[in-house]
């Protein structure tokens, strides 16, 4: 999972944006259980994926993490 997030992170680095990270990177990996919803956290948006792990990659601006 952490390799996951490193690629999203890298992709970011390099200028890409969710849109972009979703269609290249998350939308057809194996890990992946479905669609980013859109969520707040502390006030703050959030958009999260189910992975079939249980886990959630979660994306908050400019970053991803595993919850």
């Amino acid at each position: 999972m952490n390799n996951l997030v490193g690629t999203c992170m890298k992709a970011r680095s390099e200028g890409a944006d969710f849109p972009t990270v979703w269609n290249t990177i998350l939308k057809s990996h194996r890990l992946v259980a479905g669609p980013p919803v859109q969520a707040t956290r502390d006030g703050e948006p959030e958009l999260r994926i189910r992975l079939i792990t249980g886990h959630d990659l979660v994306f908050r601006s400019d970053s991803y993490s595993i919850e």
